[in-house]
C-alpha cells in the first residue's frame, strides 16, 4: 500500500536548520502587500531596501548585446575576468590600494558574498560578533555553519555606532571573527575614520577576522565613509563585501563582489562551484559598463536621497511618542516607537507592524527582525520613495496614532 499522502510517516522531515531559520522579515511582508494591492488599496511602503530608480541604461544595453553575442555558457565560479578586473580598478582608485583581479571574486549578490566569507571560515563552535540590530542574514548564515552569533548591542543614545570597546567585551576564547555593516542597516549609522582603525585594530590584536559589508557605501550624506580596505595590511584580517544592487539600482541582477587576499578568493571559488557553480554571465556585463560610466549619474540621487531623509526624519518627529536618530547614511531610519506601544496597548511591533498595514496601509519592517533584541520596539522604514509620498505615509501614521491612543 502506498504511503503517498500519509502525513503519520512524513520522509520530507526537516532539518534542525529549516526548523530554525525564519524568513526575512522585509521580504515576508510582500506578500501581504502583494495582497492588498489586488484588492485595490493604495499601499504606501517603508518596507523592503530597493532603490526607486533604475540603472543607466547603459548598463542594461550591455546585457541585451551579451545575450545576443551568446553569453549564456557556465563561466568561473567567481565571475567573468573582465568584471573581476574591473573591480579591482574601481576599488583601487577609490580607497586607495592597490587590489588584483586575483583578490576579487564576482557573487550571486553580496548576500551570497556573506555566506560564502562564512563558509570558509567558521567552524562549528566558533562565536562570531556582529551588531544588534543588524541585517539579519548575518545571524542566519552564521547558524548555518553551526557558529554561535554574539551580539553586541548599538545604543540609541549613542546614534547605533559600534565602538572598539564594546566589542572588547564580548571577546572570548572562542571568537573567531566580527561581522560588521557599514553604513548601516537598519540605522542609518556611520562609523568615524577614528571608529574603524579603532575596530581594526582590536581585531588584529586579537587574531579577528573582519567580514566588512560596505554595500551602502555611497549612500552617504554627512561625513565621509571609511573602509576597511583603507587599512594597513588589510589582507591578514579582512574580507570586503559590496555589490551593484544599491548604489546601481540592480537589486534584481544580483551581482555582488568580494575583495580578499587570493587564499581566500581560492577557497570561495571551490565553496561557489558546489553552491551555484557560477553568477550569470549577461548580468555581469551590467556591472562591467556601470563601473566604466562612474559614480557621475549617481550625484543628483544622493541628494534627491538626502532630502528623502530630511522628509523621512521631520515627518517621523511629528507621529507623538517617537524618537528617532537622523542616521546619515544607508536609506533607513530606525525609530523608536516603544511610547507608541505604551499610547496604544499593542504587545510588540510586530503586532504593530500588521495594524499599520491593515489599518493605515502602510508598510514598515519590525525591528525585531534586525535580528534580535535591540530591535524591539522599534520600527525600520526604507525611504526609497518621493518625498511627498513619504510625507503623506507618515501623516498617515500620524493620524493613526492619534486615533489608536488611549492619552487623546
Amino acid at each position: 500500500m502506498s504511503n503517498e499522502g500519509n502525513s503519520s510517516s512524513p520522509v520530507l522531515s526537516f532539518s534542525d536548520i529549516a526548523e530554525e531559520l525564519k524568513p526575512e522579515a522585509a521580504v515576508a511582508f510582500l506578500s501581504l502587500v502583494d495582497e492588498l494591492k489586488r484588492k485595490g488599496i493604495n499601499v504606501i511602503s517603508f518596507g523592503i531596501g530597493q532603490p526607486d530608480f533604475l540603472p543607466p541604461k547603459e548598463a542594461l544595453d550591455a546585457v541585451k548585446k551579451a545575450l545576443d553575442e551568446g553569453y549564456t555558457k557556465y563561466i568561473s565560479s567567481i565571475g567573468l575576468y573582465e568584471l573581476r578586473q574591473k573591480v579591482a580598478e574601481y576599488l583601487s582608485q577609490k580607497y586607495g590600494d592597490e587590489i588584483k583581479p586575483e583578490e576579487v571574486a564576482i557573487t550571486v549578490g553580496t548576500k551570497a558574498g556573506i555566506f560564502l566569507s562564512v563558509m570558509a571560515l567558521v567552524n562549528p563552535g566558533d562565536e562570531v560578533l556582529m551588531q544588534d540590530p543588524s541585517f539579519p542574514a548575518y545571524e542566519a548564515t552564521v547558524t548555518i555553519a553551526r557558529g554561535k552569533p554574539v551580539f553586541i548591542p548599538l545604543k540609541e543614545e549613542n546614534g547605533y555606532r559600534l565602538k572598539a570597546e564594546d566589542i572588547i567585551t564580548k571577546i572570548t576564547p572562542k571568537t573567531k571573527g566580527i561581522i560588521i555593516n557599514d553604513p548601516h542597516n537598519p540605522s542609518g549609522s556611520l562609523l568615524s575614520e577614528d571608529d574603524v582603525k579603532r575596530i581594526y585594530e582590536v581585531a588584529k590584536e586579537h587574531k579577528l577576522f573582519i567580514i566588512s559589508d560596505e554595500i551602502y557605501e555611497d549612500f552617504v550624506y554627512e561625513g565621509k565613509h571609511t573602509s576597511f580596505l583603507q587599512m594597513p595590511d588589510w589582507r591578514d584580517n579582512v574580507i570586503y563585501l559590496s555589490g551593484f544592487s544599491k548604489t546601481w539600482g540592480m537589486t534584481g541582477l544580483r551581482i555582488g563582489y568580494m575583495v580578499a587576499r587570493r587564499e581566500v578568493i581560492e577557497k570561495v571559488e571551490a565553496l561557489a562551484t558546489h553552491t551555484y557553480t557560477c553568477p550569470p554571465a549577461p548580468l555581469q556585463f551590467a556591472g562591467i559598463k556601470a563601473l566604466e560610466l562612474g559614480l557621475d549619474f549617481f550625484k543628483d540621487i544622493l541628494k534627491e536621497y538626502k532630502k528623502r531623509r530630511d522628509a523621512m526624519y521631520n515627518s517621523l518627529l511629528k507621529i507623538p511618542g517617537v524618537s528617532v536618530v537622523k542616521g546619515p547614511g544607508t536609506f533607513y531610519l530606525f525609530p523608536n516607537f516603544r511610547e507608541v506601544l505604551k499610547a496604544t496597548g499593542i504587545n510588540n511591533v510586530d503586532e504593530l507592524a500588521k495594524r499599520l498595514l491593515y489599518e493605515a496601509h502602510i508598510v514598515v519592517t519590525p525591528g525585531t527582525g534586525f535580528p534580535k533584541y535591540e530591535g524591539e520596539g522599534h520600527l525600520r522604514f526604507s525611504y526609497v520613495l518621493p518625498v511627498d509620498k513619504i510625507e503623506e505615509g507618515a501623516e498617515r501614521i500620524r493620524e493613526w496614532v492619534l486615533n489608536n491612543s488611549n492619552r487623546k
